[in-house]
């Protein structure tokens, strides 16, 4: 025995070190690229029309599919979410352009000097904020807005915001949220932390120029303020749900002004083609100087030092950890009654909680906290952070309850039997004999499960939930880096499940009986 586990942590020993030898040699492999100017004069400039037939990404959720189709007809197309996402694409050469706003362009060009743009704008787009629709209130505080929007531009305040956060003086890009009194009612504005220059997170607080409108027209209206954060596609219907007053700035298209009320356009903006630095003609001859462990140094120092963005990764661990210990004990109590029910209740009963379980498990997860979020708890001002604790108490007690049903089944009915012959309860039976022999079958499967809660609850970002993989996502959405963002998530996640698994095995010892019965024999 002992020969043959030595001979397979060997084994595992070699596969651990070819997995990390092979991630090292993808990070330091020259990396695929595509480059529309091969084969022509270095010296043309290079337009839009040279990415045609390219691998063209789009940001999913935004008009940049509708755009992309019309000005790349020849290309392929691949989805993405978030800027981070189509920036890792673009480096590595899996795709070759993207359509991005100017204004978001110029701040990934500041931060990462390797991703340019084509300077030619394909569009002029007006950015507005964005009210509920069929709502005289909503309409009433629109009008409050642009009233108050026509105010800062006429008096240049608005052009003050411009300067300051469309400039490189990163000492003013603040937000001051003092003085929001609140008199008038407190307004609820869902916003997207990951659309830097407009909103993001900056040491550890909302800023952005959008944010900086709202927080300005709130304290000038007397209102006090509560920003909720969801990706930019669930916007909208976040809107719609009647949890928020309005979004901030999108642009304004056609099929968007049929389901919202738009506000006197914000900033203006236009659409242009993201591309590698090295692509263009006039940033050909430029190289990159520093060796390997100095980007490691340098992106280490910027995604989890700069601003004391740790401290954010700190905050996603605690709401991960607070939604998955509060979902695996309220779920695991929902699966325990529904398995004693399902046991001993009549046929509507089970016919019922069959049909609870089957429609759990038929159900995507992220599906089902948005319905619960955006529609059933919409109107009622229940917390997000609520609301995943009830989504995933929910599904988790689907499975488990399946868990515990199979434990219990695989007992034989003889060990019932026996406990009644001897003048038990079958209630006593059932929690003395029973459930403690089916507990030993069933704990190491409900192990994994208590696991696939953990990797789930990364979803919950869906739902402006600030979790850690919500965390990553704020961080790269400033750094516009994915390595070291998602390594830290991806070894966090990995630590966390190793003590879930210690947990249980602790667990299950102490409920074994034939450990207990080893145990008793040496005190003996």
């Amino acid at each position: 025995m002992h020969k043959r586990t030595k001979v397979t942590d060997i084994i595992i020993a070699l596969i651990l070190l070819v997995v990390i030898a092979g991630i090292v040699f993808v990070i330091l492999m020259p990396r695929r690229t595509n480059n529309p100017m091969n084969g022509t004069d270095t010296e043309k400039t290079v337009t839009y029309e040279d990415y045609n037939g390219k691998n063209i990404g789009i940001l999913t959720g935004t008009n940049m599919e509708a755009e992309s189709f019309k000005y790349f007809p020849d290309s392929k197309y691949f989805y993405y979410d978030g800027y981070p996402n189509l920036n890792t694409a673009l480096e590595n050469g899996v795709i070759d352009a993207y359509l991005a706003d100017e204004p978001a362009m110029k701040s990934i060009h500041a931060q990462q000097p390797q991703i340019d743009y084509i300077k030619e704008r394909l569009t002029h787009n007006e950015y507005s904020f964005a009210f509920r629709k069929n709502d005289p209130a909503e309409k009433k505080l629109l009008d409050q807005f642009n009233q108050f929007m026509q105010k800062i531009r006429a008096d240049g305040t608005l052009a003050e915001i411009d300067s300051i956060w469309f400039g490189t003086d990163e000492s003013k890009k603040v937000v001051d949220m003092s003085d929001l009194t609140g008199e008038n009612g407190t307004l609820h504005v869902v916003t997207t932390s990951t659309d830097e220059p407009f909103s993001y997170i900056k040491d550890g607080k909302n800023v952005g120029y959008d944010i900086d409108v709202t927080v300005r027209f709130c304290r000038e209206c007397g209102y006090a303020l509560v920003l909720g954060d969801v990706t930019f596609q669930a916007r909208i219907p976040a809107l719609e749900s009647g949890q928020y007053e309005f979004t901030t700035t999108m642009n304004v298209t056609p099929e968007r002004k049929e389901a919202v009320l738009f506000s006197e356009p914000v900033s203006e903006g236009g659409i242009v083609v993201a591309v590698r630095s090295e692509d263009l003609a006039e940033n050909a001859s430029e190289t990159e100087s520093r060796n390997f462990f100095q980007k490691i140094a340098d992106s280490f120092e910027k995604n989890f030092i700069r601003e004391g963005r740790w401290k954010l990764i700190l905050q996603g661990i605690g709401a991960t950890c607070l939604i998955t210990v509060l979902s695996a004990i309220f779920g695991t109590i929902l699966a325990f009654i529904i398995c004693l029910f399902r046991r001993s209740g009549g046929k509507f009963t089970n016919k019922v909680l069959n049909g609870y379980v089957k429609l759990l498990q038929g159900t995507p997860t992220v599906v089902l906290l948005m319905i619960l979020y955006y529609v059933i708890f919409g109107k009622l001002g229940v917390s997000a952070l609520i609301v995943a604790v009830i989504g995933f108490t929910l599904n988790a007690a689907a499975y488990v309850s399946e868990i515990m049903r199979s434990g219990i089944e695989s007992i034989d009915e003889g060990q019932q039997k026996a406990a009644l012959a001897l003048g038990y309860t079958e209630r006593q039976a059932f929690f003395k004999f029973i459930f403690p022999q089916a507990a030993v079958h069933f704990l190491p499967v409900y192990k994994g499960e208590l696991v696939n809660l953990l990797k789930s609850t990364s979803i919950v970002g869906y739902i402006s939930v600030l979790d850690l993989t919500k965390m990553s996502d704020i961080i790269r959405s400033r750094t516009y880096e994915a390595f070291f963002p998602l390594l830290a998530t991806a070894v966090i996640y990995f630590f966390l499940a190793w003590l879930i698994t210690i947990l249980i095995q602790f667990i299950l010892k102490r409920v074994n009986p034939r450990t207990n019965k080893r145990k008793g024999g040496m005190h003996a």
